[in-house]
């Protein structure tokens, strides 16, 4: 299985040679536009392609303007066979505390302005005809029992399911909207995910996530005034992420 992990929160201030071998850089040209950067690590047994989705020495795009359909069609392009990734997210659900990790099980997607198809025009598809994606389970039970396989043996604290909310960005939500999300079961938010998770589906590409609360969604702040978007979220992200593969 060669396997793609998409990097998310602090992935930018990673050292990868601390992780694994580092080997080729490549950027692909796609029907999209080019992708994202992708650097092969080898650590151990594990092979794996690797992109940062927000950029490489530092912050350099916002998870509102990630160009997810270069990166997917060029994660296949590579091989992929399954995709994991992880996200920084502010929690929702009662419980949850900064540090966190959650490995979700259903999505809410309030994004409104996103491309989630590599159909550019209605009945149209790109070479190699996308599938169709019924979506009735966008996350893949079986990366999602390896991810929690690895997130227990690190003794973090762990909530093995919830629903992940994308909003559109790159403005934080309100109160108003976060409340909203609670009631309708959201357990974090975040604006990443989408339309990562509808694209993999469509090229019939596993995945799975690892979200780690980086801080309480707005309005709970008051649970916790904690922020995390440090290093330390991209070493945990990485981590784990490799331990899944």
């Amino acid at each position: 299985m060669t396997t793609v992990i998409f990097g998310g929160t602090a992935a930018y201030h990673l050292r990868l040679e601390d992780f694994a071998q580092v080997g080729e850089r490549r950027i692909l040209d796609t029907p999209y536009g080019p992708s994202a950067p992708f650097v092969r690590l080898a650590a151990g047994e594990k092979n794996v392609w690797f992109s940062s989705r927000h950029g490489e020495g530092g912050l350099q795009r916002s998870a509102a303007f990630v160009n997810h359909r270069a990166n997917l069609w060029a994660a296949r392009a590579l091989g992929a066979s399954g995709l994991l990734s992880w996200n920084g997210v502010g929690a929702i659900a009662p419980g949850l505390q900064v540090g966190q990790l959650v490995v979700p099980d259903d999505a809410l997607d309030m994004t409104r302005a996103r491309v989630a198809s590599f159909a550019e025009n209605d009945g149209d598809a790109p070479p190699a005809h996308p599938r169709p994606m019924p979506q009735g389970k966008p996350f893949d039970e079986g990366l999602r029992a390896r991810l929690l396989q690895a997130c227990a043996a690190s003794g973090l604290p762990l909530a093995a399911h919830g629903t992940y909310v994308c909003t559109e960005g790159p403005r934080l939500e309100t109160a108003a909207e976060i409340a909203l999300y609670g009631w309708g079961g959201a357990a974090v938010v975040g604006m990443t995910l989408v339309p990562e998770i509808w694209l993999a589906a469509e090229l019939g590409l596993p995945y799975a996530s690892l979200c780690i609360v980086t801080n309480m969604a707005t309005g709970r702040w008051q649970l916790d005034p904690r922020r995390d978007f440090g290093p330390g979220v991209g070493i945990t992200g990485l981590r784990l992420t490799l331990a899944a593969a």
